[in-house]
């Protein structure tokens, strides 16, 4: 029998990355995840206690003997591990320039001597900065206005470069805002938080209220990357892919509006000014006409699933740090 097809994906045990495993797995591909575990390995431990075809590496990214033994024998690799989102970014700007830049280089040095045929990288939108009322796609003028954005636009850059010429295809993936439940839970996502607080509290802040967002559930996330894992070499080599919807590009003040519509009884408070300038409308038609890829799930959908899990009881204060980024990494 031959065998699986491996494919390694870090930051697996993740927000995002654990959907993505759960997905290759069910997709008959063996699994290897390198990750730090800095919030531990639960997201994962339905599979391994399974017997899944899943290795685990606690491993980190900056260490190039640690991405050479995760690499070792794979076909693909799946680039999701590092510091997420501005407000920890910008704690740390020099962990947050070695882990999600300096690591980058090594990953695709390690991935060019293995001679990995495919490579994935999970970017943002958020390089998109702030455009006003324009429609972006791929092809716009980025303008980062934070760190996560600015490090994750030269990880782009480098991934493209440094691919040319390789039998390697690179691909890179830009997220909308993520939002849904996980086994690696975050509510530092704003229709998580929104929903959270609206559940608790019947009540929803929302501050400014013009600032465009583009929105995407996190199993629609991880299946973007399957699907930029899985496209045809000529449709994928070295191209950027927006992942999300149209239907949810969203300003701040309509999703407040959604988590009211969708639990009765929530009220909404507008708080005028925002520190947060960025604002951007996403177009993601190409990923649609060229993958084929459309989501699954709309925000009221993930709104009911957040309420649902804190209405269960499986977590017993959702403001504990572990499920905040910037609290816990550097609690």
């Amino acid at each position: 029998m031959p065998a699986r097809t491996k494919i390694m994906v870090t930051g697996g045990a993740g927000f995002i990355g654990s959907h993505c495993v759960r997905m290759l797995l069910e997709k008959g591909y063996s699994v290897r995840v390198l990750d730090s575990l800095l919030f531990g390995d639960q997201a994962l431990r339905p599979l391994l206690d399974a017997g899944q075809d899943l290795e685990l590496l606690q491993g980190d990214i900056r260490h190039v003997e640690d991405v050479v033994a995760a690499t070792k024998g794979c076909h693909g690799v799946i680039h999701l591990a590092g510091i997420v989102g501005d407000p920890a970014c910008e704690l740390d700007p020099e962990a947050t320039h070695t882990i999600n830049f300096e690591a980058t280089k090594i990953m695709v040095e390690v991935a060019k001597y293995a001679n990995v045929r495919r490579f994935v990288f999970a970017s943002t939108c958020s390089v998109y900065g702030a455009a006003e009322d324009m429609v972006l796609n791929e092809g716009s003028v980025v303008t980062p206005v934070s760190l996560y954005a600015e490090t994750n636009l030269r990880s782009e850059q480098v991934i493209l470069r440094s691919f040319e010429g390789t039998r390697t295809v690179p691909v890179i993936v830009r997220f909308a805002t993520v939002y849904g439940v996980s086994r690696r839970m975050r509510f530092d996502l704003v229709v998580n938080i929104m929903s959270a607080k609206a559940h608790y509290d019947r009540k929803v802040r929302v501050f400014g209220g013009d600032q465009w967002r583009p929105n995407v559930h996190v199993q629609d996330a991880a299946r973007g990357l399957v699907a930029c894992l899985e496209a045809p070499e000529d449709r994928a080599r070295g191209e950027v892919f927006n992942i999300g919807s149209n239907d949810q590009n969203y300003k701040i003040r309509e999703l407040g509006e959604i988590v009211a519509r969708t639990l009765p009884g929530v009220a909404i408070e507008m708080v005028k000014d925002s520190p947060d300038k960025r604002s951007y409308h996403v177009s993601f038609d190409k990923a649609r006409y060229v993958l084929g890829y459309e989501v699954h799930h709309t925000v009221a959908q993930g709104v009911l699933e957040v309420a649902e899990l804190l209405q269960s009881g499986s977590i017993p204060d959702y403001l504990d740090n572990r499920y905040y980024n910037v609290k816990y990494m550097y609690k």
